[in-house]
C-alpha cells in the first residue's frame, strides 16, 4: 500500500508513520511529525488548526493504548509459534490477514475525522489539497517510468536482500538465490497500482468537490474504508499471486534457517516486543 494516498488532512500520514514506527523516540513524537506532515498538503490556521492538532494528539492516544497492546499480542503469537515450529503457509496468510486488520482499524478510526474536518477547507484549501495530491503522484509515476527493467529488478533484490538481513543476519547464497528467483517471477504492478491511485484521487476530488452534499459522509467513508474496491480486476489477480508466491518462498527460506538466523529472528521480534511494552507502560492510563 502506498502512503501518499492515505495522507488526508489527520489522516493517512498518521497512520503510515505510526505502522511504519520502530522506535520509542519516533513513536513519542508521532503527533509533532504529522503535524510537519500535514504541512505539505494543506495549510490550516485558526480554530480548525486547533482542532486538527487535538485530533492528532487523541488519534496517537488512541493508537498507543488500544494498538500497540494487539500489536504485542500478536508478536506473542508470532513468537509462540516459533518456538514450537509452528509455521505453515496457513499461518503465513494468517499473519497477513492479521496486519491488515491492524490497517482496517486505523481507517475506521481516522474516518470520522476526516468527515468532520475536510467540509470545513474553504475552497482554496480544497484545491491545495488536490493539487499537491496530484503533485505528489505525479512524482512517483515519473520515478516509475526514469527506471529500466533492470535497475527496477536490481532495486527490488536489494530490497529483499537488506530485509531478510535485518530479521535474519547473513543471508546464505541459496537464500539469496531464493531472493532473486522471487522477485523475477513475481508480477510488477507498479503501473496498476498508480492507475488505482490515479482512480482513488479522482474519485476524492469529486466527493470534496460538494462537502456539503448529503451523501458526503457516507461516500467519503466508503473511500477511506474500502478503497479496495476501486482497485482494477487485474491487480486484484496480481496481488493474489503475488501474495501466493511471497508466502511459498518465505516458507522455503524459513524452513533453511540456521539456529543462528533463528535466534536473530527471535531476537529482534523480542526487541519489538519489548519497545511495544515501554510504549504501552508509558502511555498507559494513571490513577492517582
Amino acid at each position: 500500500m502506498t502512503k501518499w494516498k492515505t495522507i488526508i488532512i489527520i489522516v493517512l500520514v498518521f497512520s503510515a508513520f505510526l505502522t511504519g514506527c520502530s522506535t520509542q523516540f519516533g513513536y513519542r513524537f508521532a503527533d509533532t511529525y504529522l503535524e510537519w506532515q500535514l504541512a505539505k498538503y494543506v495549510d490550516v490556521s485558526g480554530q480548525l488548526e486547533t482542532d486538527v492538532d487535538t485530533a492528532i494528539d487523541e488519534l496517537h492516544m488512541w493508537h498507543a493504548r488500544s494498538e500497540l497492546p494487539r500489536y504485542r499480542d500478536f508478536l506473542d503469537t508470532m513468537l509462540d509459534d516459533l518456538e514450537h515450529g509452528a509455521v505453515d503457509a496457513q499461518r503465513l496468510f494468517d499473519y497477513g490477514g492479521e496486519v491488515f486488520h491492524f490497517w482496517q482499524r486505523i481507517r475506521n478510526q481516522i474516518t470520522p475525522y476526516a468527515q468532520e474536518f475536510l467540509p470545513r477547507l474553504n475552497a482554496t484549501q480544497r484545491t491545495q489539497l488536490i493539487k499537491n495530491l496530484r503533485d505528489r503522484l505525479q512524482e512517483e509515476r515519473k520515478e516509475a517510468q526514469e527506471l529500466t527493467d533492470d535497475e527496477r529488478f536490481e532495486r527490488s533484490y536489494d530490497r529483499a536482500v537488506e530485509r531478510a538481513s535485518d530479521w535474519l543476519g547473513r543471508v546464505h547464497p541459496e537464500q539469496r538465490r531464493l531472493l532473486r528467483r522471487w522477485v523475477q517471477e513475481r508480477d510488477n504492478s507498479d503501473e496498476l497500482w498508480l492507475d488505482y491511485q490515479a482512480q482513488w484521487l479522482n474519485r476524492f476530488e469529486e466527493i470534496l468537490a460538494e462537502p456539503q452534499a448529503e451523501t458526503f459522509a457516507a461516500e467519503l467513508h466508503d473511500l477511506f474504508t474500502q478503497p479496495e474496491q476501486l482497485r482494477s480486476e487485474e491487480l486484484h489477480a496480481q496481488n493474489a499471486e503475488n501474495r501466493e508466491l511471497a508466502v511459498a518462498v518465505i516458507l522455503v527460506i524459513y524452513q533453511s534457517l540456521s539456529s543462528q538466523q533463528k535466534q536473530h529472528l527471535e531476537a529482534k521480534l523480542r526487541e519489538y516486543r519489548a519497545t511495544l511494552t515501554d510504549l504501552i507502560n508509558e502511555f498507559a492510563v494513571t490513577t492517582d
